[in-house]
């Protein structure tokens, strides 16, 4: 059996951001869950890669897709 690696990027708040960073999450080797406790969502982005680069590489990718979704809302 291959190596396997997992990451996984966790975010709570409101819905409207939730679902731009679903959307976000959308790519290959990401599965994206969210859920909805008190009025705010959570959303965890599970990453996995057979390639500890590679996993690494899309994680970054995906922060930077975050953050600048958090910049321009």
């Amino acid at each position: 059996m291959g190596e396997s690696h997992e990451a996984t990027i966790q975010w709570t708040g409101a819905a409207p951001m939730a679902h731009l960073l679903l959307a976000a999450a959308q790519r290959p080797y990401c599965e994206s869950f969210s859920q909805e406790t008190d009025g705010e969502i959570h959303v965890s982005v599970v990453i996995h890669h057979s390639n500890l680069q590679q996993l690494r590489d899309i994680a970054d990718a995906l922060l930077i897709d975050f953050a600048e979704i958090e910049e321009n809302n």
